[in-house]
């Protein structure tokens, strides 16, 4: 499932507007973020301990490393926020 996150100011993805075709200056007021599933978690593992919460940003976001970089400290922090709890959910006892 994709959730929309509403960004806090236009924000222009230069690698994602290449992608899909969009002029280089087309500014996006939303991003799309993959709801967090078991594969991401098992994927960022992977990674030293630092970066797994990039790692887990570019694999919801569909961003690249350029491209996450353009988002604001807020939206970013949104992002993280969002993820923290879905981590949150899947390490509560059942």
């Amino acid at each position: 499932m994709i959730h929309s996150m509403n960004l806090s100011e236009p924000t222009v993805f230069p690698d994602l507007n290449k992608k899909e075709d969009k002029t280089a200056d087309f500014h996006r007021d939303v991003i799309n973020v993959e709801r967090l599933k078991y594969k991401h978690i098992r994927a960022v593992l992977k990674f030293p301990e630092i970066d797994q919460m990039h790692h887990l940003m570019l694999m919801v976001t569909g961003l690249n490393e350029n491209d996450i970089g353009e988002l604001l400290p807020e939206d970013a922090a949104k992002l993280t926020l969002m993820l923290h709890e879905s981590l949150r959910k899947f390490n509560q006892p059942v």
